[in-house]
């Protein structure tokens, strides 16, 4: 009988990559790499003392490997509701990672084997759940992820299933660049198979272990993120012999790269002489201080966020149509990892360019991320009631009902007679179309530019003494529709 004593130095380095598809989803790739370094010294387990045996490379042995695991290709997609950001993952190990023969096989043959293996060989469904939410100055997040082995790879292996739940709470502390995180997770593992069969006397049989942690990030600038974390066991159950693991280590280097980065020319918008200032400027998150008697738009922007550019353009058309009655803030959220976006913004989604709308009175009327157009236009309907109408067309004018919906305009295509009075009725019910105006150019050289409130008809009447096609589109010359005269 020989006491095995053998220590193991197992690290793993991961290049995460994430690419924002759309405000609500984002594809995830991770890679990962170890090293795995091993020492086995054989013992008499009466005296504790070294031993030789016949073939000490049978079964454990003094190695170094070096390799990439299995990668995950993950769709993740986030919501927010109730002040809580949401999120959801989905997507799929895949099979690069080094496997070996069954070891247990071909030790009971008396051969040489390797029981270390940084793969599965199968691809194995990944499905995770997450949840944040920030209380004045700390984040409060939950997830849970799982990893399932659903059949076996060509040398008979089938990995146990995974599970981790986890919980943290994260803050600044006050500072401007750290940020600190107190996590407690819980990890579990099925046993391990091969050929359908648990071997009960060595391998992974199942285990648990209940991890505490404690985390420090420190930004270096708008783009690069550095943080170290410790985990240690406060709870492990195992099914047989396996090894203890005493502690977690944890270094991450992490950056943005922007692949469509606009170019931001400044100024974006001539705001002389209206009521807008710069709350923020660097990520940090200053008092949202509502003005008196004025409606006030707390914008956050990005200066990588092509379309906060384009929300800058439209509200200060808004403050222009509006001078006396809006007041417009800027907070330049700088990244995910700001205080500005921990504190106001949903940690971990992909939600700028967003708008948190105070009435009068001081009090929070609305906050939402959305398009450019669907947020000014928002602003303006909380103004109040549109300019007075033009003079309305006889009531019997025909009218046509133009709907404007999330798809655009519908009809796209209208028919009106030549040479006779029509009235055309816009009617916008969604909030989230870009179409909160539209433009038509006429025959005649006449141009006729209308604002469409939410839930108002505008009506346009028009006499055409030509035939032919008259397009006309949204501000933004996104959506399109055509008159048709004939």
């Amino acid at each position: 009988m020989v006491e095995h004593d053998q220590s193991i130095v197992n690290s793993e380095t991961r290049l995460i990559g994430e690419l924002g598809v759309t405000s609500w989803l984002a594809a995830n790739v991770v890679l990962p790499f170890r090293v795995f370094n091993t020492h086995i010294r054989y013992l008499d387990p009466q005296t504790g003392e070294p031993v030789t045996i016949e073939d000490p490379n049978l079964h454990h042995r003094n190695e170094t490997l070096v390799g990439i695991a299995d990668p995950w290709l993950i769709a993740r997609a986030a919501t927010t509701a109730a002040g809580f950001t949401l999120g959801a993952r989905l997507g799929t190990t895949l099979p690069l990672g080094s496997t070996v023969p069954n070891p247990f096989v071909l030790g009971d043959m008396g051969l040489p084997h390797e029981h270390t293996q940084f793969g599965t060989g199968t691809f194995e469904p990944v499905a995770g759940v997450e949840g944040y939410r920030t209380f004045g100055g700390v984040t409060v997040d939950a997830y849970g992820l799982t990893i399932q082995s659903l059949y076996e790879n060509h040398y008979g292996y089938q990995a146990g299933n995974r599970y981790a739940v986890g919980a943290s709470a994260a803050s600044s502390l006050g500072t401007k660049s750290w940020r600190f995180r107190a996590t407690l997770d819980r990890f579990s593992e099925s046993a391990e198979r091969w050929n359908g069969m648990v071997n009960t006397s060595e391998g992974n049989i199942g285990r648990v272990d209940i991890m505490a942690g404690l985390e420090a990030a420190y930004t270096l600038d708008d783009d690069w993120r550095a943080a170290f974390s410790l985990k240690v066991p406060v709870y492990t159950h195992v099914v047989g012999g396996q090894v203890d693991v005493p502690l977690y280590a944890t270094l991450t280097i992490s950056t943005h790269v922007h692949l469509w980065k606009p170019r931001v020319v400044a100024p974006i918008t001539d705001w002389a002489g209206l009521d807008k200032r710069d709350a923020s400027t660097d990520g940090s998150a200053p008092p949202l201080e509502p003005v008196p008697g004025k409606l006030t738009v707390y914008d956050f922007w990005a200066d990588w966020c092509g379309p906060c550019a384009q929300l800058d353009r439209l509200l200060g058309d808004v403050a222009r149509r509006h001078p006396d009655a809006i007041a417009v803030r800027k907070i330049n959220a700088v990244d995910s990892d700001s205080p500005a976006w921990t504190t106001y913004l949903a940690p971990g989604s992909f939600n700028l360019p967003h708008v948190k709308l105070f009435g009068r009175d001081g009090k929070l009327l609305w906050e939402r991320t959305g398009s450019p157009a669907a947020l000014a236009a928002a602003v303006e309907d909380a103004l109040g009631p549109p300019p007075a109408p033009r003079a309305v067309a006889p009531a019997t004018t025909p009218r046509i009902a133009i709907t404007v919906t999330d798809a655009g305009f519908t009809p796209a295509v209208v028919t009106i007679p030549r040479d006779q009075p029509v009235v055309l009725v816009f009617t916008r019910t969604s909030e989230q179309t870009c179409a909160v105006d539209v433009h038509v150019a006429l025959p005649d050289g006449t141009k006729i530019d209308e604002r469409l409130p939410l839930n108002q008809p505008v009506e346009i009447p028009l006499r055409i003494d030509r035939a032919g096609d008259i397009p006309y589109a949204c501000g933004m010359n996104m959506l399109h529709g055509t008159i048709e005269v004939r």
